[in-house]
């Protein structure tokens, strides 16, 4: 017997640049029950006009840019996914991945996941949490992708936890903190800046070292700018959790 349950699903904004991903646009014509937008979003693809995206890859002023959030009706899958059954160590050092990939940017960014091994337990909770086709839809995205060794460091009663098909809403709320709906450059990243994930909350942005060394939601950025043909996955040593990492933003901010 399939549960059903209607839970908002937000995809964090980064706080970076005007022009972004308020006007992003999704096709939606499978998967979803019920689907509400906000007045100042679409999900048909030829509803808004795209803006083009920013050529360069200096950093800009913050401005402030609202999470895409999608209300939806979602069918609780009655299988789960053990624990035991996801990689817990890489297999490939950190420094070597995608470089057996060749040319990167001829995939899209969930593809491009999928082709590292040290990406295999990211990739599995994308799946569990039926998140797997939103990702897909996004005309440009940037994944903040934990590495198996990451997942490792999580409680294990908690990760044992947010694998319970009846826990998927706290599930994609994870995985949503490791997702932009635009392409984001590393070297844009700065310390003024925030990730957005609801109207009041975000994710700290900490950059360091002359822009070498980026911490987004306490998960440090170990290799960065790999582009796919739709944007970029930033590998991530430890894995961004909302309830922990979070900053609750003052009223009138």
């Amino acid at each position: 017997m399939k549960k059903r349950t209607i839970i908002p699903v937000a995809f964090a904004a980064v706080m970076l640049f005007g022009c972004a991903s308020s006007n992003d646009t999704m096709d939606d014509t499978t998967a979803m029950d019920e689907t509400t937008m906000s007045e100042t979003q679409s999900m048909a693809g030829d509803a808004v006009e795209e803006q083009p995206a920013a050529a360069t890859t200096a950093p800009m002023d913050a401005a402030p840019l609202r999470s895409l959030i999608i209300e939806r009706e979602i069918v609780v899958p009655v299988a789960t996914v053990a624990i035991t059954a996801l990689p817990m160590e890489n297999t490939v050092e950190i420094d070597e991945m995608f470089e057996d990939v060749g040319d990167t940017e001829q995939f899209k960014v969930m593809d491009l996941a999928r082709k590292s091994p040290n990406l295999t337990t990211f990739v599995k909770l994308i799946e569990q949490a039926n998140l797997v086709q939103d990702i897909e839809r996004l005309n440009e995205a940037t994944l903040f992708a934990p590495t198996n060794e990451a997942f490792a460091k999580m409680d294990k009663q908690k990760l044992e936890m947010l694998l319970m098909p009846d826990n998927q809403a706290q599930l994609m709320q994870l995985i949503q903190a490791h997702v932009l709906p635009s392409k984001v450059s590393s070297l844009q990243f700065n310390t003024t800046q925030r990730i957005e994930l609801t109207e009041d909350s975000y994710l700290p942005v900490d950059v360091t070292l002359g822009g070498t060394n980026v911490v987004v939601g306490g998960a440090t950025i170990v290799k960065n700018n790999i582009e796919a043909s739709n944007g970029f996955i930033h590998v991530v040593d430890t894995v961004i959790q909302p309830d922990e990492v979070a900053v609750e933003d003052a009223v009138g901010n």
